[in-house]
């Protein structure tokens, strides 16, 4: 059986987000380099979820650890949090596993992660890839 599998860019001169949708395994694997910022990172949400190959409860494997800067703002986590409880049915009850790599992108992970405890998606930020992956079900090395 073939794979479906699709491909995003969102990106500016500065950081650009990648993602790619597994339809087939339920998975959404994004990576993320350079700046990252509030603006960006919202885009990625709306535009991840609008996306036709997106379906509710997919999970997901977030890449940070190539986060140069950080533009990531408290109140924009907070917009974050606000925009997947608006989202919630396109969302639905998912896992997200960030990997990051710098203190500064895991404390603000760690933050958006502490504001979705109230919300069905789960939320968990690591350090280890590996450690990601199986928390999400996924074999340590399927190559994802």
């Amino acid at each position: 059986m073939r794979c479906a599998s699709f491909t995003r860019i969102l990106s500016n001169r500065l950081m650009p987000i990648t993602y790619r949708i597994d339809t087939n395994r339920g998975l959404v694997l994004t990576a993320a380099t350079g700046v990252l910022t509030d603006d960006e990172l919202l885009e990625h949400k709306r535009a991840l979820a609008a996306d036709p190959a997106f379906s509710p409860g997919m999970r997901q494997l977030s890449d940070v650890r190539s986060v140069e800067r950080l533009a990531v703002t408290p109140d924009g986590v907070r917009l974050m949090v606000a925009l997947d409880r608006d989202q919630s049915d396109q969302l639905g009850d998912y896992k997200l596993a960030i990997v990051a790599g710098a203190d500064f992108v895991f404390g603000t992970a760690r933050m958006y992660q502490n504001m979705t405890d109230d919300q069905p998606a789960h939320v968990q930020v690591f350090r280890d890839m590996e450690e990601a992956r199986v928390w999400l079900g996924l074999p340590p090395d399927d190559g994802a």
